[in-house]
């Protein structure tokens, strides 16, 4: 949760107004005539106290603005929906700051600031690496995707606050002018494509590569990363002998797959309950592993590997 900006020990302000009402006081403030129209006195006029009376809660304009940032991104600080799974966990976190950022142009500056260092940006990351351990990425594969991913979350969003593609109206095959031959003519050729691809189209467009890029092993992707770390033929061909014969019911999952999924979770030292679902329940592995470490199978195995 977002904290609140510097204040002394009384969160009231004068006339019975709190400092979240100086915050939504100036959140209104930004939102119809950007950082320029802020500043302290505005504020209180809003709230119809006098300036002082907000200097005893809230030291200067930038502690106004910090918090003001925080109230914002509380849309997107917190835990997020636990029960649709991780990929489209990422997608609403994708979502949700983009919401935040178009619907507030004005904090766009403040990304690199007040927005980067605040509690509520740091618990809004935190929501996105969240998402992203409950998914099948190992440490290093996550750590790039969550740079990949906030970063140009972040970036496209901010791009569209300050210049939405729908309002691009000007024509850059007649600015060059007859300094370019030809230039009008190409730029013609897909001008009506350019007017009709929206900043929707595009953001739709990077949540679905980056799905890809997380979910989809044909494509040179943060899951390809991952599968590297999986049990190779030649190293399978080492151990299978040193490992009980299968079962055969129809649930069970292939030993090679539990060693996969021990592995994994050895490597990024997850809670068994958080295991992938592509290496089978995470009681099952758990309960092989358990087993093949009391009758010394874990040992012959990794030695083996080794």
């Amino acid at each position: 949760m977002a904290t609140e900006p510097s204040t002394n020990s009384s969160p009231v302000v004068r006339r019975g107004r709190t400092v979240r009402d100086v915050l939504s006081a100036a959140l209104s403030i930004l939102d119809e005539g950007g950082l320029e129209a802020l500043t302290m006195a505005a504020t209180a006029g809003r709230l119809g106290v006098t300036p002082m009376a907000i200097y005893r809660h809230v030291k200067d304009r930038d502690a106004l603005l910090a918090g003001v940032s925080d109230l914002v991104l509380e849309a997107v600080a917190g835990t997020g929906p636990s029960a649709v799974p991780w990929d489209d966990a990422v997608v609403l976190w994708m979502r949700d700051v983009r919401r935040c950022i178009v619907d507030h142009p004005w904090i766009a500056p403040l990304f690199g600031t007040h927005a980067r260092l605040s509690p509520a940006w740091a618990a809004a990351l935190d929501r996105l690496l969240t998402a992203l351990e409950r998914g099948p990425l190992d440490d290093t594969a996550r750590a790039d995707a969550f740079v990949w991913i906030a970063r140009t979350t972040v970036g496209v969003a901010l791009m569209e606050a300050k210049a939405p593609l729908s309002d691009v109206t000007h024509d850059v095959g007649e600015s060059l002018g007859g300094s370019v031959p030809g230039a009008s003519e190409r730029w013609s050729r897909i001008a009506a494509r350019m007017a009709a691809y929206n900043d929707d189209d595009l953001f739709d467009d990077l949540v679905g590569r980056t799905r890809a890029r997380l979910t989809d092993p044909s494509q040179a992707c943060f899951i390809k990363q991952v599968n590297e770390h999986d049990l190779s033929d030649d190293e399978w061909s080492r151990i299978a002998d040193l490992l009980p014969s299968d079962g055969r019911g129809p649930h069970w999952i292939d030993h090679r797959a539990v060693i996969d999924g021990i592995r994994h979770r050895e490597r990024t030292g997850i809670p068994w309950r958080q295991l992938p679902a592509r290496y089978g329940h995470w009681r099952t592995v758990y309960g092989r592993y358990r087993l093949w470490m009391n009758d010394g199978t874990w040992n012959r195995v990794t030695e083996a590997l080794e």
